[in-house]
């Protein structure tokens, strides 16, 4: 992955009337992912970043359904450079993993890509404040873990600020993670700790380079 200053920037330039739409839908009753990715909305001049609300089933399966009824409810194009994310975890767990890459497998529209973590999103977070391939059984050690940099972090709230100055640092951490993993499947627990956030906070910021 090209590294590259990624800087939030407060005020954007003048919209274009058409801009590509990004749809996001991540798993889980929390919010933690839908919170930290909508900081991003505003820096979206060259792209409009939406949500699409999970419903009471948030396994693999029904997140991509859910996420397939979206795209053509809002008429989504890839030919006019729309995008959909699915973020979720897999959580340490054989089957769900093996449940996303049938998934990926499946997926017919090359515009809808799966933004995966293991064990869970919180991976992502304490990327911004070191890198580590310690192995993680479960979401609550990586939480214990990262609240050595977050001392009061929980899940469903709104942990931007706390790590919006290292996000460069995130973006390179998580990419050497996969460069460590190299030549493993993934999605798959043999990869533990990893994810693809980065991949898509990258995308975002190349989207408004171009």
């Amino acid at each position: 992955m090209t590294e590259r200053k990624l800087e939030i920037k407060k005020r954007g330039r003048t919209h274009r009337d058409e801009k590509p739409v990004y749809l996001v839908i991540a798993e889980g009753k929390n919010k933690t992912e839908t919170f930290y990715l909508s900081n991003f909305q505003k820096q979206g001049k060259a792209y409009s970043l939406q949500f699409a609300k999970a419903g009471s089933k948030t396994d693999s399966d029904s997140l991509y359904k859910t996420m397939i009824q979206k795209w053509k409810e809002l008429e989504l194009s890839s030919e006019k450079g729309d995008l959909g994310f699915i973020v979720l975890d897999i959580d340490s767990d054989p089957q769900k993993a093996d449940k996303v890459l049938k998934l990926i497998q499946k997926n017919r529209n090359q515009s809808i890509r799966f933004i995966v973590s293991n064990p869970t999103f919180e991976i992502w977070i304490l990327m911004h404040f070191k890198y580590t391939t310690r192995y993680f059984a479960d979401g609550d050690a990586v939480i214990n873990e990262l609240k050595r940099h977050i001392p009061d972090y929980e899940k469903n709230r709104d942990c931007f600020l706390a790590c919006v100055d290292r996000l460069q640092d995130a973006v390179s951490n998580s990419a050497k993670l996969e460069k460590h993993f190299e030549g493993c499947s993934w999605p798959s627990v043999e990869c533990n700790p990893r994810t693809d956030m980065g991949m898509l906070i990258t995308h975002l910021f190349n989207a408004n380079e171009l």
